[in-house]
């Protein structure tokens, strides 16, 4: 289980290492879009661990500008 430390750090550093181990080479599956969100489940190969990353709609800007 991903605890609330392990998964502030996740977030704050970006995303790019699993939340349990540190492994860099972490994996992503299909981005499923919600409205004003989407979804994308994760697995790190090293430890095994699953979890989801929640993607929120923040801005919006028009193509061209």
């Amino acid at each position: 289980m991903i605890t609330k430390k392990q998964t502030k750090k996740y977030v704050t550093e970006g995303g790019v290492k699993c939340p349990v181990c540190g492994f860099e080479e972490i994996e992503g599956g299909s981005i499923e879009v919600d409205s004003g969100g989407a979804y994308q489940e994760m697995s790190c190969p090293n430890c095994y661990e699953e979890w989801q990353d929640v993607y929120r709609l923040v801005d919006v800007f028009q193509n061209g500008d």
